[in-house]
């Protein structure tokens, strides 16, 4: 049944979804990157070199406008809502001056409609007052009296958002001239490389998928792979590094559902287990006993009635001991003269101390 779900996915780079997400890593790089070190995922060198370039490119005011229409929070909160919502909301944009045009000609009034609805949701904030949202979005003069109903916890957001409800023309020219200028100031320079990685990372995604769909369900996507009923396009995003999203969309009775993958979803898994490994190794040697019982392997491979007698312990106590070392990989069974030995694996022990050096200080 998964390998039948497997087989609705296709792998690939969408240049729009990758913009949309450079364009809210770079807003919110400084908290991306404290989260991230926070969560124990750092950006690559290359990534962050490409988003520090991309800001550094930037004018003051198209930064100020970024740091405002998008917040710092790992959510997509503010205008990022309505940039997907937007991709979403039609059929597939191949490209972004595709998109770009489908947002230029959106209802000025939807758009904010939905910046507001991403900050108060947010906010935990029933700003509606039990009103249907589909009548809300379409009335330009009720949006902005519910929007000065129920202030924000930031006063100068909710101010700046009531600017927003009551002009929402001037709100699409300002985001049309944010998403223009990052466009050719900052996304321009990168396209290639990050299409490069995109397609790199969709081959490789589809590899693993194919050989190990459960697995890669599980550890690279991390959703039930039961969300997937119909024809699937896989975006890949380098930009983003890690992520995992899924919109479930119906273009005029095209069935379709996207999902999101960062390049380095597979390497999250790797950390995932190096961390449990780490913490699983600190457990077992933080016993005295099998301390002492290492320190004995170090200098020659012993056998169970040694270590009992050496230890003072009995053989259960030293099977139960041994057994916990074999599991980590620590120690292993050989066999000479008739009898089984436990023999020190030296490379193993080190390896496991230096994995557990760089998760505790880099």
């Amino acid at each position: 049944m998964i390998e039948q779900q497997q087989q609705l996915l296709e792998f690939g780079y969408c240049e729009p979804l990758e913009f949309i997400a450079a364009l809210s890593m770079a807003a919110k790089k400084d908290f991306m990157l404290e989260f991230g070190r926070e969560m124990g995922i750092a950006l690559d060198e290359e990534a962050t070199n490409m988003l520090e370039g991309m800001i550094g490119r930037l004018s003051r005011h198209v930064k100020r406008e970024m740091n405002l229409l998008f917040g710092k929070s790992t959510l997509y909160d503010r205008l990022d809502a309505g940039l997907y919502n937007v991709f979403f909301g039609g059929e597939e944009a191949a490209t972004t001056k595709e998109w770009f045009e489908r947002y230029r000609n959106w209802d000025a009034l939807d758009l904010v409609y939905m910046l507001l609805e991403a900050v108060y949701e947010s906010a935990g904030i029933d700003w509606l007052d039990g009103r249907d949202a589909a009548s809300v979005r379409t009335d330009a003069q009720l949006l902005p009296l519910l929007a000065a109903a129920h202030p924000l916890p930031d006063a100068e957001l909710h101010a700046e958002l009531l600017d927003c409800a009551r002009y929402p023309e001037e709100f699409r020219h300002r985001t049309v001239l944010l998403l223009e200028s990052f466009w050719t100031h900052a996304f321009l320079p990168e396209r290639e490389r990050l299409a490069a990685f995109g397609e790199e990372g969709a081959r490789k995604y589809e590899a693993l998928f194919a050989a190990d769909p459960e697995q890669s369900f599980a550890r690279i996507a991390r959703i039930d792979p039961k969300l997937v009923t119909k024809r699937t396009r896989v975006h890949v995003s380098y930009i983003s590094q890690v992520c995992m999203f899924f919109n479930a969309v119906d273009w005029r009775g095209d069935a379709c559902s996207w999902m999101s993958l960062g390049y380095f979803n597979d390497a999250l898994e790797r950390r995932q287990e190096d961390k449990d490994m780490t913490e699983k190794f600190l457990k077992v040697i933080a016993d005295k006993r099998r301390l002492d019982l290492l320190e004995l392997l170090k200098t020659r491979n012993h056998y169970a009635g040694e270590l009992a007698q050496l230890m003072a312990l009995t053989p259960a106590a030293i099977n139960y001991h041994t057994n916990l070392l074999i599991d980590l990989g620590l120690i292993r069974i050989t066999k000479a003269d008739g009898r089984i030995y436990y023999e020190l694996d030296a490379d193993r022990l080190s390896m496991l101390m230096d994995q557990t050096k760089r998760m505790l200080l880099n």
